[in-house]
């Protein structure tokens, strides 16, 4: 009797995401908004690559590798109680199989002790690569704020 072998390789064509991973790059920038709210660095930094790189808003020089994005999006927010982003005019779009890329607007908001909120208007750009996981992850992340309106 012939043996009958089955290749699940054949039948996915890519590795599933773990848990809580993010499966598309839509969703790993709702996951990015999420994680960048909880202030949590480690957690902000898994959803990057583990050579990332990340010039953010307020650096002025590029953070690389997920250690050093893990202790930017830790640090402390003097006067801070509470920071959110939410996403303005923006796109993402698939380029390549595995690859992704978003642009837009995004607005920071920090809540303050006294009850007062400051907005911070931004613009970012972010390269997304699907690991051999399955899971979307930053490869590269760049953030300024929005100059003022002439």
């Amino acid at each position: 009797m012939p043996r009958r072998r089955l290749f699940l390789a054949a039948l996915v064509p890519f590795a599933l995401p773990a848990a809580g991973q993010p499966a598309d790059p839509a969703g790993l920038l709702r996951a990015w908004a999420e994680a960048y709210a909880s202030n949590d660095g480690p957690r902000c930094a898994a959803l990057y690559t583990e050579d990332a790189r990340l010039w953010g808003s307020t650096s002025r020089e590029q953070t690389v590798g997920r250690a050093a994005i893990a202790a930017y999006f830790g640090r402390v927010r003097p006067g801070a109680t509470a920071i959110s982003v939410s996403f303005g005019e923006h796109a993402v779009r698939e380029v390549a199989q595995g690859v992704a890329l978003a642009s837009g607007h995004y607005s920071f908001r920090r809540q303050r002790a006294d009850g007062t909120e400051a907005q911070e208007p931004s613009r970012f750009s972010m390269a997304m690569l699907r690991g051999a996981d399955g899971a979307w992850r930053i490869a590269d992340h760049h953030s300024s704020r929005l100059p003022p309106e002439r």
